[in-house]
């Protein structure tokens, strides 16, 4: 019996050594739920990104920003980083006041990247429609009412001209109605036409309160205007208009104090390696005054450190996580070109396409972007203020790249985790038969790797509390951001294996038609 015992303890080591079995990975189909970040740790990012407070491009605020952001992503194994540095010259503001008859008015912000002055000249009201001319504006500073957008939700649907496809199973858009915002935006042409005209300022009228709106930051394009501009109030706004209507000349001293300061600003690449060295790049913008302006790269971290967990052979391609600064200073690098750090980004993408460097490109933007509704103010108060909707998300809008079968693969996505408002769409411009591609815009962050002829996929929404620093980590709805987060990271998922016939569609042939001299957007 012992010697039975010892042949047997002996036995395995004399057996010859047979060849290892193939091991074979099992990849996920989707994302388990489970093993993706939860609601309370994306609400405890988006309230450690709040805590920056606003992010100015280049501002110590966004600097300190990235950082964090490099921290948190320097917990993911296999991770490999890089910068791309931009020198700028900073805009800060440093106080902005107005009087108003010797009456002092109260000022939600001054209009970024206006001209230090202090003038004092009569006021003029121009109402939206009228030009500013020299006729009516030279030598004044002039009254202007913010105009809002309003765009059908007709053309979100498939017969509406730009639609692909609509979820929306609980019937909550009026296809007869529209989606509208205030447009900040529009002081950029009121304040380039007012100093031409020779005007010496102007006064930008919210028909929001001073409290919705305070530290307001729009247009953003980095460039000096060459006078002074200021946001105020419905309340302020009123109060001037009241002065006005007196029918006599009022004058005003509008006084605004900034500077420009040399500094460096940068966009933080973190490379996850994966089976081939091509690329899915994943991008967002890392400058923005509130949180849902720029909680892309929240979702980012959690994305990249979910594919981390994954063996490489469940990530046939490379994905590089991009968080693009110059969104907030759109002419990142000179006057002569405004396309920020995603048109920089863009350009260098679109020289290795390809060379087969590149697949595609994920653009996130306002995940989970609550509903508020403009709403009457009570009391008779002039104007209208935002109310937070108790069940309703913004419209997603998700334009895809001249790919059915991408487009379908976003679909799908979307239906299965229950990302409701959205709406996948051709793009967020009328089509030009006469360019390649056929939509210029896609709204935002993704319209300049669209331009570039690159495979797109751009989710972003419009919340009527984008430009406002006062709406901070309320105003996402997390549940709704975590939704759409796994949505995309199954998109990302899904990318990798696809073939890059199916992933570019018809970007392939327009590729084709710029080389051989069709116009393109860029």
């Amino acid at each position: 019996m012992r010697r039975l015992a010892l042949l047997a303890l002996l036995l395995p080591l004399i057996t010859p050594a047979q060849p290892a079995l193939a091991q074979t990975t099992a990849c996920p189909v989707r994302v388990d739920p489970a093993a993706f970040a939860s609601e309370a740790r994306l609400n405890t990012l988006a309230e450690q990104q709040e805590a920056f407070g606003p992010r100015p491009t280049g501002s110590t605020a966004h600097a300190g920003y990235i950082d964090w952001l490099e921290d948190e992503l320097a917990t993911i194994p296999g991770l490999q980083f890089s910068s791309l540095p931009y020198a700028i010259d900073r805009w800060d503001s440093l106080g902005t006041s107005l009087t108003v008859g010797g009456t002092a008015v109260q000022v939600a912000a001054p209009v970024p990247f206006s001209a230090s002055a202090d003038v004092t000249a009569p006021l003029v009201h121009l109402a939206a429609g009228t030009n500013i001319t020299p006729a009516n504006a030279a030598g004044k500073i002039v009254v202007r009412d913010l105009p809002w957008t309003n765009v059908p939700n007709l053309l979100f649907y498939p017969l509406g001209g730009l639609g692909y496809s609509m979820y929306d199973p609980g019937l909550t858009i009026n296809l007869l109605g529209s989606e509208s915002m205030e447009a900040p935006a529009a002081a950029d042409a009121d304040l380039k036409a007012a100093a031409a005209a020779g005007a010496l300022g102007v006064i930008e009228v919210s028909q929001l309160p001073h409290a919705q709106i305070q530290g307001m930051y729009a247009p953003y394009e980095g460039l000096p205007y060459g006078l002074p501009g200021a946001y105020v109030g419905a309340d302020q706004g009123k109060q001037i208009k009241d002065a006005l209507a007196a029918g006599q000349q009022v004058q005003a001293t509008l006084s605004l104090n900034a500077a420009w300061t040399p500094t460096t600003t940068r966009t933080l690449l973190a490379t996850l390696p994966g089976g081939s060295a091509q690329k899915i790049v994943v991008e967002s913008h890392t400058d923005g005054m509130s949180p849902v302006w720029d909680n892309g790269p929240l979702t980012m971290i959690e994305m990249a450190r979910y594919l981390s967990t994954l063996p490489v052979a469940c990530r046939p391609r490379t994905v590089q996580f991009a968080f693009v600064t110059g969104h907030l200073y759109q002419h990142l690098t000179g006057p002569d070109v405004r396309e920020g750090g995603a048109g920089q980004l863009a350009a260098q993408l679109d020289a290795e396409y390809d060379q087969g460097g590149v697949s595609s490109v994920v653009v996130l933007e306002h995940l989970g972007a609550r509903r508020y509704d403009a709403v009457a103010r009570p009391g008779g108060l002039p104007g209208k203020q935002l109310v937070p909707n108790a069940t309703l998300t913004e419209l997603l809008m998700v334009p895809v790249s001249e790919s059915t079968q991408l487009r379908e693969l976003v679909k799908g996505h979307i239906q299965h985790w229950d990302v409701r408002r959205t709406a996948v769409l051709k793009g967020l411009s009328a089509a030009d038969l006469t360019k390649v591609p056929r939509h210029c815009s896609f709204g935002g962050e993704g319209t300049p790797y669209n331009q570039h002829l690159l495979p797109v996929i751009a989710p972003i929404a419009a919340p009527k509390t984008l430009f406002s620093p006062q709406f901070g980590a309320e105003a996402i709805d997390v549940a709704a951001m975590r939704k759409a987060s796994l949505a995309f990271t199954d998109v990302v998922l899904d990318l990798g294996p696809m073939a890059q016939s199916a992933v570019a569609g018809d970007v392939t042939s327009m590729r084709q038609m710029r080389a051989s001299g069709t116009p393109g957007c860029v």
